[in-house]
């Protein structure tokens, strides 16, 4: 009985072992990461495969299509617009991509300025997790020398376009809407000259693609809205009254 016992416990010990060994196995390496995944909070990265969220199915022919900028941002958030923000937004050629882009940055004011000021604000961020992801891929050995060639240049596009925009900033706040549709028009030709360093390269796909596509919607938006900041203050809308 007494040695049956000692079986028993040797059985019973032997499976706990396995267990605990199973169990404390290390979890695969989340890198490299895919290109398209971009944190919505720039500074903080990923530690482990649990804190990488799994690709979102593919939504339903009978779902609606989600609207906003999904590299970038989160989506927009449900529930009333204010009325004169969906007004501005209307002026562009991406007005959804303008709500969503301008919801995290919103302070309760909706005037014209403050709108372009937000909008800007989304593309100064956009520009920045643009720098980091092209740079997080350059710095991948796994990462071809062409496309870290062609990198190279949007890492370079995506510093001027920072630049840019503050230079943007200093104009609307001296109110020189001429430069500032010059110099918000400069940050759309930083993110094409990304964009065209790698068609100049054969059978080299961009990365950044997507990212860019979104980058450039945002920019567009910010001239759009300037454009129409200019037009107002020639006809003297009271719209517009802050320029007047």
């Amino acid at each position: 009985m007494m040695e049956l016992k000692k079986v028993f416990l040797l059985f019973v010990s032997s499976s706990l072992i396995l267990f605990i060994a199973e169990c404390h196995e290390p979890s695969p390496s989340p890198f490299p990461l895919p290109v398209s995944s971009i944190s919505s909070s720039p500074d903080q990265a990923p530690s482990s495969s649990s804190d990488v969220e799994s690709p979102a199915p593919a939504p339903s022919s009978s779902a609606e299509a989600p609207s906003g900028l999904p590299l970038l941002f989160k989506s927009m958030p449900s529930g009333p617009r204010n009325p004169v923000l969906v007004k501005i937004c209307g002026t562009t050629d991406h007005p959804q991509e303008c709500l969503a882009s301008v919801s995290p940055f919103q302070t309760g004011e909706s005037d014209p300025v403050s709108v372009l000021k937000m909008e800007m604000q989304a593309l100064y961020q956009g520009f920045e997790k643009a720098f980091d992801k092209a740079t997080e891929i350059s710095e991948h050995p796994d990462t071809p020398a062409s496309i870290k060639m062609c990198l190279d240049t949007c890492l370079e596009m995506y510093d001027s376009g920072l630049i840019d925009l503050q230079d943007a900033i200093s104009a609307l706040s001296n109110h020189d809407i001429d430069k500032l549709k010059t110099v918000l028009s400069a940050t759309l030709s930083d993110i094409d000259t990304c964009d065209e360093a790698f068609m100049e390269e054969s059978d080299t796909h961009s990365p950044m693609k997507e990212i860019d596509d979104e980058l450039t919607k945002i920019a567009s938006n910010n001239l759009a809205i300037a454009n129409a900041l200019l037009r107002s203050k020639q006809e003297g809308h009271s719209f517009f009254s802050v320029f007047q």
